[in-house]
């Protein structure tokens, strides 16, 4: 064999070994909408309740309609290019667990809301599966267990509610990693019921684009972060009905975006460092500190 010849054998080798890592990293990072919707049917079979009924929609096409179809028109659930892209299963009375969700299924996610059901039980760590998640709901279920460390591998999550749930144990020290996050943990009007315990994380310092952090009625210990006034971006803070104590930070009179501030049933003391703030202070929250400076 010439050396013509063979160099153009070792180049059909080198593009055919190329081809075929390629054909590998696809199939490895996507999924078929037959499989996913298989999945998201094993999972429906999980659930009881009035779930089923408001599930009615999720039925195989026949066999003879093209493949990218197989969740069109199912309730809840958005589609592009025939991928799962969506969840929206809000208020529909779901039971059940987490258990048998197909998180390894679902690899372009962005959107997962199921919020407002009966839903119980741990977040299972598999969740990190969901890679291209921006926007996770499991506000008023019944939730429990520890918020899983893995929720915070989420690097393109963007806005995260996990209230009025039956959360227990510390918030993960991994939050610092997340730098896009609006987290939602419990809000005062009608995110309640976590019990949250042990510090507030001071990493939360580093999640500059953070608008709103909602930490309230839970059961969070310690002093407030002093590097919660890194927070430049901050517009509503809401740490009310803890066992928060000390004083609040001075660091605090640096967040000039800040319009509202929950403080109130906590053993905090001290004075408010106002400064140039545009803040909304409910009468409540002023007065129940009758031994404090306020």
């Amino acid at each position: 064999m010439t050396s013509y010849h063979m160099e153009l054998l070792v180049s059909f080798l080198v593009l055919l070994v190329l081809l075929l890592f390629s054909s590998l990293n696809v199939n490895s990072s996507s999924t078929s909408p037959s499989k996913e919707a298989h999945a998201l049917l094993n999972w429906k079979d999980s659930l009881h309740g009035e779930a089923t009924s408001a599930l009615s929609s999720w039925v195989l096409p026949p066999s003879h309609v093209n493949s990218s179809h197989h969740c069109r028109n199912w309730f809840g659930i958005s589609c592009k290019a025939g991928k799962v892209v969506d969840i929206n299963l809000s208020n529909i009375s779901l039971a059940g667990t987490l258990q048998s969700f197909p998180f390894s299924n679902l690899p372009n996610l962005n959107g997962l809301n199921l919020s407002f059901n009966s839903l119980y039980g741990a977040i299972p760590v598999q969740i990190t599966e969901l890679s291209e998640l921006q926007r996770l709901d499991f506000k008023q279920n019944h939730l429990s267990g520890s918020i899983p460390s893995s929720l915070c591998d989420l690097r393109n999550l963007n806005y995260l509610s996990l209230a009025s749930n039956q959360f227990s144990g510390s918030i993960p020290q991994e939050i610092g990693n997340l730098r896009n996050w609006k987290l939602e943990i419990s809000c005062k009007t009608r995110l309640r019921t976590n019990h949250l315990s042990g510090s507030i994380p001071s990493l939360f310092g580093s999640l500059q684009n953070l608008t709103m952090l909602y930490l309230g009625e839970n059961e969070l210990s310690g002093s407030i972060p002093s590097e919660i006034g890194n927070l430049k971006s901050l517009v509503e803070l809401e740490l009310s009905e803890n066992h928060l104590s000390s004083s609040i930070p001075s660091s605090f009179g640096s967040l000039q975006n800040l319009t509202l501030l929950y403080l109130y049933e906590n053993e905090l003391s001290g004075s408010i460092p106002f400064r140039n703030w545009k803040l909304e202070i409910s009468c409540e929250t002023m007065s129940l500190y009758k031994s404090s400076q306020w």
